[in-house]
């Protein structure tokens, strides 16, 4: 270039006003004119351009957009090939013509290249030179001018050649623009102010001549070694990645590199072609996707010196090809922090992918699938002190770098190793992902990863989804919105501990994860597989849990609050159904508690006044395993038993909230006992994540609902367990109350008979058993029929065989049904009633005497052991219920099944027997019961004539009036207060009549209605 080139220092320091010297250069068409960015193959360095040189040192090089052909002889298509060339080639609008075009509209400020998703530009593959190499400094201050590079040649990674406007005729008469051409560089990146993933530093060798000329001027030849020095133009290309949805980017919110260029504008640029070396260094600087035909599109972005921003994308012709010899050969590797049986576990997964510089490219992941071994399930003990992170905190495809989760949500750490930076850059947490407001309901429960670097400015943030399975609790995470970059290994450790978000399978033996790898080649899918061995097991998993109940009361009667409690250690099988049978006499007061509906029994809604105490659960793998709680309600029946139970917990922990976990129950009553049986199978599995049962305990404290036993004998709550694997246990824990003796006991027993009898109806008995509430409970009843009231041989071969009354006591013959029972208890609502029936048994003498009670679903029946001795009956009730009872009445009818017989007139007969009631506290009562004849009616016991009178001698069984009368006899009354034996009443003649035979009539009205009139008669001489 000659010496006289017209170019001053001002125009170099203050460009716009170059751009002001020409008026060509009026607010017009800003913008490139043409964009070219392709990919050239090894011999076509050149292509995608042209070159005009106009004398020795001044050649112009032009974007030139390939045909089809060319595209296809002189790009490089292969998928995951390392570039040789990459080249961007643009030209801004001008005015005027070359050489001497001038920007159009505006001078270029700034430069922003987007390239394709996929392809990926590795400046940790290239040495790389300094600053001070470099000579980042203006070696004359305010000039621009800069000192020729020093950095090493294997830190050349391409050449820019530049055309840019000097002015009118700033270059020769009649050349106004002026070509520049220099290397390319990479730097090592600035961690401050800006973090860069990547920096390049272009050189640009300045003319000598314009250089001397600009600083003779200055220096005035006072300073002939610098004027005379060969200087550069910096210009700096700073690379990123957009992974966010950037307004000043693409938006699209996918990963890809760009490159930003801050353009002096004291040349104004007309044109730039940038030839990276894609193949420097270790060979893969540049590399390109492994998608066929992939993303082909790069964008370019130009901003004037006034703010406006104008686009220019360029979709290459020519598709990536050749996916086929793309290799995929991913590895990968499960490690666990511990290997014992049913503990918490922190594990380490670990993701590689094959990355040789010199060859094809393994294609990059585009999804991953990863299941842990079966049993190695996600741990509610970690929902401690957890919570989540939002969709808006984890930013996964926001323009800001790095997430706002909260340390809180962190699960565990991710690190990723790319060939794009140096090893060990990019390193961060895995958060556990929430919705954007509320709890977590349920799966796919969401993780994020989040890996970055402070140093290069890069941040990668990738979401997870994790499915268990709602049967086994298997976990499978699956990771399909992976960014279309190239990566070498991949390491996500979850925490370790306590509250480890994971536990280990309870059986022992080889547990296997199994991994599908998704390539972006499009080719098959690979599937890998890791295993450790599960230890510290037994030779037979245990399942041997602890039990143990409180009674809030220890005096026996009154009433109490009962507490259930289970305890399991790691290591032993999992629970899974539970029958627990209550000591006998721990009965509840059902009338007490409203009795839920199914439909709200199964929701877990049931209302407060159907809840009778509080079941709490602790779930989780480890020391501290998580507490739930809630309501336990008492509902109708349920599944054939009398009454259920609705055990409604709220599955809430940290930020989860996986609904009411709803356990139903059978709560069936032992007919003979009366204990009560409470049946549930338990939930092992809430939405995919496994209880892993540590603790339950289920207090039944409703105030006034449970009665306590008035028995003073060792007691037990007796529970059968069944865990997963089908293995039973039954335990037992004893419950001895005490002061007994301070209880009451003052039955009251009452008996009658009526006085209408034969030898076809045979006779009648009822009796009543009173009992005032707070006292004990009757343990036996044992009573000796008189002789007058024998057991009927005929009935008592009616019996009803053993096996029939058991499997169905309503089934039995007709003839054994021999009368009714009806009892009143506080415990249930209805009266309980059923029949007497006599029931054989094969080696005893004589049938027993069986009542069957029955009332809201409960049957109970008291057995009556029955002994005929020399006539006489003695049947012995020696085995009641410890429930309270307020009465009972057993009615033995006549009827031609009658129990009993008679040979006797019952109305003139002294009944008497002798009872025996033993209380369930070991208080006796002794009384020999008078038994008491009804229906029998007035009796004439005597009768003779006095003179004009006849005397007649009246048997009562009532209070009421008695009456005699007869023809020509007068008619007399007499009250009577109560029952008499012996009342005399006088019958005189009518005046004026003389009878000598005479029927007389003697009435009855009772005082009491119900029992009926009635009336004797006898036939009286006079003399």
């Amino acid at each position: 270039m000659r010496s006289g080139v017209r170019f001053s220092l001002l125009a170099l320091v203050v460009g716009a006003l170059v751009a002001l010297a020409a008026p060509a250069m009026a607010q017009a068409a800003f913008g490139p004119e043409k964009f070219v960015a392709v990919n050239c193959s090894l011999t076509h360095e050149a292509c995608a351009g042209s070159e005009v040189e106009l004398a020795p040192g001044l050649v112009y090089s032009f974007p030139k957009e390939p045909t089809p052909t060319e595209s296809k002889e002189q790009g490089y298509t292969q998928a995951g090939g390392r570039v040789p060339f990459g080249i961007t080639d643009f030209k801004v609008n001008t005015v005027g013509a070359f050489p001497n075009e001038a920007p159009d509209g505006g001078v270029v400020a700034h430069i922003r290249t987007d390239v394709a998703p996929g392809l990926a530009t590795s400046p940790a593959a290239v040495p790389q030179c300094s600053a001070a190499e470099f000579h980042s400094q203006e070696a004359v201050p305010g000039t621009g001018f800069f000192l020729a590079p020093e950095c090493k040649p294997e830190t050349k990674i391409g050449v820019n050649k530049a055309t840019v406007y000097a002015g009118p005729n700033g270059v020769a008469p009649g050349v106004s623009d002026l070509p520049l051409e220099g290397n390319v560089y990479n730097l090592v990146q600035p961690e401050k102010p800006v973090a860069r993933a990547s920096e390049f530093g272009v050189a640009l060798k300045l003319p000598k001549g314009l250089t001397e000329h600009v600083l003779k001027e200055a220096f005035k030849g006072s300073n002939p070694t610098v004027e005379k020095e060969q200087y550069f133009a910096h210009t700096l290309i700073e690379g990123n990645v957009e992974w966010g949805q950037e307004a000043n980017g693409t938006n699209q919110g996918d990963y890809h590199d760009y490159f930003e260029i801050n353009v002096s504008t004291a040349l104004p640029l007309l044109a730039s072609r940038l030839v990276f070396y894609g193949r420097s260094g270790e060979g893969d600087f540049i590399t390109n996707a492994t998608r066929c035909p992939g993303h082909n599109t790069t964008r370019l972005a130009l901003t004037s010196s006034t703010g406006e921003t104008v686009t220019k994308p360029y979709t290459a012709l020519v598709g990536l090809e050749g996916c086929g010899l793309v290799p995929f050969d991913p590895s990968f590797a499960l490690t666990p922090a511990t290997s014992v049986q049913d503990q918490p576990n922190g594990f380490t997964a670990e993701v590689g992918i094959p990355h040789n510089p010199t060859e094809t490219d393994d294609s990059q992941l585009k999804e991953a699938t990863i299941t842990l071994p079966e049993g190695m399930t996600l741990n509610p003990s970690a929902a401690a002190g957890l919570t989540a992170c939002s969709p808006a905190e984890a930013r996964i495809h926001s323009s800001v770098p790095g997430v706002g989760c909260a340390k809180s949500s962190e699960v565990g750490t991710v690190s990723l190793d790319v060939p794009t930076l140096p090893a060990g850059s990019l390193k961060g947490s895995i958060y556990l992902g929430g919705p954007e407001s509320g709890p977590i309901t349920g799966p796919p429960y969401i993780i994020y990863l989040d890996a970055e670097s402070q140093r290069y400015g890069v941040s990668v943030r990738i979401k997870g989804e994790v499915f268990p399975n709602p049967v086994t609790g298997q976990v499978t995470t699956v990771f399909s919105e992976n960014p279309e970059q190239p990566f070498t290994k991949a390491t996500l450790h979850f925490k370790e501990g306590a509250l480890a978000p994971i536990a280990n399978p309870l059986s022992c033996g080889p547990a296997t994860s199994a991994s599908v790898f998704a390539p972006f080649s499009e080719q098959a899918s690979k599937g890998l597989s890791s295993a450790f061995t599960v230890t510290g097991c037994p030779a037979t998993l245990p399942f041997a849990l602890t039990q143990s109940t409180q009674n809030q009361a220890t005096n026996a009667g009154g009433k109490t609050s009962f507490t259930f409690n289970l305890a399991r250690q790691d290591g032993q099988q999992y629970l899974s159904k539970v029958s627990t049978t209550l000591p006998a006499g721990v009965v509840g007061a059902i009338p007490l508690v409203t009795q839920c509906a199914e439909a709200e029994a199964n929701a877990g809604t049931c209302p407060s006044s159907s809840q009778i105490g509080t079941a709490t659960v602790a779930a989780g793998a480890g020391p501290t395993p998580f507490t739930f709680s809630g309501p336990v309600y008492l509902t109708g029946p349920y599944q054939g038993a009398p009454f259920g139970l609705s055990v409604a917990v709220p599955a809430v922990a940290g930020p989860f909230n996986l609904g009411t976990v709803v356990t139903r129950a059978t709560i069936n009553v032992d007919q003979t006992t009366a204990r009560v049986t409470a049946t549930a199978t338990l939930p092992t599995i809430v939405k995919g994540v496994p209880v892993r049962l540590k603790s339950m305990s289920v207090a039944v404290n409703k105030q006034g609902f449970l009665f306590n036993p008035t028995s003073c004998t060792p007691l037990s709550t007796d529970t059968t367990l069944t865990s997963t694997l089908s293995a039973s246990q039954t335990l037992s824990t004893a419950l001895q109350l005490g002061n007994c003796g301070a209880l009451s006991f003052k039955p009251s027993f009452k008996a009658k008979s009526g006085g209408k009898t034969s030898k076809k109806i045979g006779a009648s008995l009822e009796t009543t058993l009173n009992l005032p509430s707070g006292g004990s409970n009757v343990k036996s009843v044992l009573v000796t029929l008189p002789a007058a009231l024998p057991s009927r041989l005929t009935t008592l071969q009616k019996a009803c065989p053993e096996a029939t009354f058991k499997a169905n006591p309503f089934s039995c013959p007709s003839g054994s049904f021999v009368g009714g029972v009806r009892a009143n208890t506080p415990a249930l609502p209805a009266k309980m009633k059923g029949p007497a029936i006599l029931v054989s048994h094969g080696g005893a003498a004589f049938p027993d005497l069986d009542l069957v009670l029955e009332g809201n679903g409960v049957r109970v029946v008291l057995v009556g052991n029955t002994d005929i001795k020399k006539g006489i009956t003695t049947t012995n009730f020696a085995s009641t219920p410890d429930v309270p009872v307020t009465s009972i009445t057993v009615n033995l009818p006549v009827g031609p099944h009658s129990a009993l017989a008679t040979f006797r007139n019952l109305c003139t007969t002294s009944l008497v027997m002798p009872t025996v009631i033993t209380g369930q506290n070991g208080s006796v009562t002794k009384q020999k019961t008078k038994i008491g004849v009804t229906g029998c009616g007035v009796q004439i016991v005597g009768h003779k004539v006095i003179g004009n009178a006849a005397f007649i001698t009246v048997k009562t069984f009532a209070a009421g009036r008695i009456s005699g009368k007869g023809a020509g006899l007068a008619t007399v009354f007499r009250s009577l207060r109560g029952a008499s034996n012996a009342t005399r009443l006088r019958v005189p003649i009518a005046r004026g009549h003389h009878p000598h035979k005479v029927r007389l009539r003697v009435g009855f009205l009772p005082k009491n209605r119900k029992l009926g009139t009635s009336a004797a008669f006898v036939t009286v001489t006079f003399h």
